[in-house]
């Protein structure tokens, strides 16, 4: 061998070394150490059984809920100027503020103008008391962008609480969001888990006498309670929640840690509303109200509400994610049992070996000991491509595996072009060296033409694809890459180191 085909085979040996590592843990896993560089190839939601979702951001809603906020806030400043007003949201883009009696309209203009430069006023108008103030556009829809961001990160802390390995959480469209959970099943546990609005607030409940205003909730054993309008505190400065047992009752409750900032609001509220019943609002149902005795300090507290292990384990998984910005609609669901991913693989995989025994036998038959060689480039191609996606961790699928047998298609398909680039040669005269060289150069564009076409339409259908079409197209592209490889460098090293020729200096083609 020259020092040229020396250095080549140096390189076709550490690929093969490196891939043969890197693919160990799918043949001796239980016998390797834990420290081992790499991870057995994963296999997407059709071939191993879970739940698939597609969910909907209410992204509007988002919007209306900023505004609410908003509402509060100016309820609260106006209040401290001794200044009554009512707000309201209107349609999710307009916030009406209405002054009880005419003084402070001056200070609330002031205040909206200070205080929130996102809100254009609008001076339609007639009623002297009434303000109108309209969202930006640019303002609204940076809230719909990070609420979908945020859900997705509240989903993902909502899933980790089941324990999932391997779960697929990613945008689909601009509103919409997958959800892959690999081996759970379940799918109306997954639903109501993923799916809750989780909106946790502490109000006091309403007396008789009050002047506040009020609201009324519906709550959880039946009925409805009246509740001051003004929230307390909200979820938000919840730190820690945990399933508990009342050793009176024995029965299963949420008991809830705070920051310290929720600490010292609560400490605060308890301290001023001491005999007063405070309620527990989950997503508009109060789920208990229990009455304060005595200040509370240190920042916990219990959600009661005759709850079972189950359902105070999933309240528990959704108030420590948080609450989700907006509504989630599910647009799509599916399970796949894990006997037809079994059945997806199985049949995945002979459909693979037939493909590729029927283009073997014959390119065996049809190209001789050249053929051969062929084939040895083949076998791999598929190690260099399995290496790559356990490389790479890229998830395996049905349409993933459509992508490997159309792989050993394309890689026969660039042999046979050299092949008959050689035979061209051979016809012309050439000797056998001569036509391989000329063979190998003559091909070299169109292999490269062909499959960087295809390469660009592999790349193009990942971007703009999702789920199962993305799972082809990374199939595709690596495929592609170690098609290239074995055809053009690898082939070309086995014509020139074991010199396929037979005594008369005819290639065996």
């Amino acid at each position: 061998m020259t020092s040229s085909q020396k250095k080549r085979a140096l390189v076709v040996l550490t690929c093969i070394v490196v891939c043969l590592i890197v693919l160990a843990p799918n043949f001796i896993k239980n016998s390797l150490p834990d420290s081992w560089p790499s991870k057995p190839i994963r296999l997407g939601l059709d071939l191993r059984g879970g739940t698939y979702l597609v969910l909907e951001v209410q992204t509007e809603e988002a919007v209306k809920s900023r505004l609410r906020s908003i509402a509060s806030e100016v309820k609260s400043a106006m209040r401290k100027e001794k200044i009554r007003v009512k707000t309201k949201v209107e349609g999710t883009r307009e916030l009406v503020v209405r002054m009880i009696r005419e003084r402070g309209r001056g200070e609330v203009e002031e205040y909206m103008r200070a205080e929130f430069t996102n809100l254009a006023f609008v001076p339609e108008s007639g009623d002297p008391k009434e303000l109108r103030y309209k969202i930006k556009d640019a303002r609204a829809a940076e809230i719909k962008k990070t609420s979908v961001d945020q859900a997705i990160e509240t989903i993902r802390n909502r899933v980790d609480g089941f324990g999932v390995s391997e779960p697929t959480i990613q945008r689909s469209q601009q509103e919409r969001i997958v959800v892959q959970l690999p081996d759970v099943t379940d799918i109306e546990t997954v639903k109501r888990t993923i799916g809750k609005l989780a909106r946790l607030e502490f109000r006091l409940v309403a007396q008789p006498d009050s002047r506040e205003e009020t609201v009324k909730r519906r709550q959880r054993r039946g009925g409805e309670l009246e509740l001051e309008e003004d929230v307390i505190m909200t979820g938000d400065v919840i730190d820690r929640a945990y399933v508990s047992i009342n050793p009176q009752t024995n029965e299963a409750e949420v008991a809830i840690s705070l920051n310290s900032i929720g600490a010292r609001v609560f400490e605060r509220a308890t301290s001023q509303n001491t005999g007063r019943d405070m309620a527990i609002v989950l997503d508009d149902i109060v789920q208990s109200a229990p009455r304060i005795r005595e200040r509370i300090g240190g920042g916990n507290a219990v959600i009661s509400g005759g709850f079972t292990a189950e359902e105070a384990h999933l309240l528990a998984i959704v108030l420590r994610a948080g609450a989700l910005p907006a509504p989630l609609t599910f647009k799509e669901q599916r399970t796949v049992g894990s006997t037809l991913g079994a059945d997806s693989i199985r049949q995945g995989l002979s459909s693979l070996a037939i493909g590729s025994a029927l283009v073997l036998l014959f390119t065996i038959i049809y190209y001789k000991k050249a053929g051969m060689l062929a084939v040895g480039c083949l076998v791999l191609n598929m190690v260099f491509l399995l290496g790559l996606l356990a490389l790479f961790q890229a998830t395996l699928t049905l349409p993933g595996i459509a992508g490997l047998v159309l792989t050993v298609g394309m890689a026969v398909d660039a042999n046979i072009i050299i092949f008959e680039r050689i035979r061209e040669e051979i016809r012309a005269g050439s000797s056998a060296r001569a036509a391989a060289e000329g063979g190998f150069l003559k091909a070299h564009w169109t292999i490269l033409d062909a499959n960087i076409t295809t390469l660009l339409t592999g790349i193009i259908l990942y971007g703009f694809g999702s789920g199962p079409i993305r799972g082809f197209a990374v199939t595709l592209c690596l495929g592609i890459l170690t098609s290239v490889f074995t055809a053009l460098f690898v082939a070309k090293l086995g014509f020139e180191v074991l010199n396929l020729r037979r005594s008369d200096d005819q290639l065996s083609i």
